[in-house]
């Protein structure tokens, strides 16, 4: 996959597009903003599967876990962690979050704007469109960066690694995804890290085509992509944390309140 390297010192809820600003600590589990992801797995590259006792609340704010299962000492190891999903479906604007990844190789800890297949909102194209902020676990002073658009087939990726001076960790740090009709620009503690420009050519997600869920999430790597994530460690038997807090969406609005 090509990189960019750049330093840095589901229920029956049907589901809404919202414009209104967004505060949420992540203390408790708000039922009207929130769901998690429960019972089913996304399959290959994925090793873990989807549990929402993987996600707990607290007055320190979200941890998502993934923990293996207890099998009989004949069987093969198994994994669940958790994902947090937006009821909602939101347009441009600055997506924030305090984060803090886990160090592990092939453990990937995420923030991201996502629409699918599976994932339309009301008028929505009903294609894969994703915009993304992902910690590997093999190397947590980088963070990658990328987005997708309209691209059902996963094959116009746009991956681009920003090497950090600090291990992400280790303490929380805030990012910011700053979505414009213009195009794509990264945050890390309300400084500009990465932009990609919206063109013809190339062109990043439109809200006119659809707008995008709020999701977190913290999964196991399949050992098929180890040059990728690092591999994971079937034979452990540590719970490995990530923690988030701090959530915001302010619409039409750059995480520095400065135009792309």
């Amino acid at each position: 996959m090509p990189l960019i390297a750049v330093s840095f010192s589901a229920g029956l809820y049907t589901p809404t597009v919202v414009a209104d600003s967004v505060n949420d600590p992540l203390t408790e589990l708000d039922p009207q903003m929130w769901w998690l992801s429960d019972g089913w797995e996304n399959g290959f590259p994925f090793l873990s599967r989807w549990e929402a006792s993987a996600v707990s609340f607290g007055q320190r704010g979200m941890k998502i876990k993934l923990k293996r299962d207890r099998v009989k000492r004949d069987q093969p190891a198994t994994f669940y962690s958790g994902e947090l999903r937006s009821q909602h479906y939101y347009s441009y604007g600055c997506y924030e979050i305090d984060m803090k990844p886990i160090s592990e190789p092939g453990v990937v800890s995420s923030f991201f704007l996502f629409a699918g297949p599976y994932d339309t909102p009301e008028g929505g194209n009903g294609k894969h469109n994703e915009i993304d902020i992902e910690f590997l676990g093999s190397n947590t002073n980088m963070v990658q960066l990328n987005f997708w658009t309209d691209d059902d087939g996963y094959t116009n990726t746009h991956e681009s690694l920003v090497f950090l001076d600090f291990d992400a960790s280790q303490s929380f740090h805030r990012y910011g995804i700053y979505w414009s009709k213009s195009g794509i620009e990264w945050f890390i503690d309300g400084k500009s890290i990465f932009k990609v420009r919206n063109n013809p050519v190339d062109p990043t997600p439109s809200a006119d085509s659809s707008k995008l869920r709020v999701m977190a999430n913290v999964w196991a790597t399949n050992p098929d992509i180890a040059n990728w994530a690092g591999e994971f460690d079937i034979s452990k038997r540590e719970t490995y944390r990530a923690k988030y807090r701090n959530f915001s969406f302010t619409p039409d609005t750059s995480c520095i309140n400065k135009p792309l």
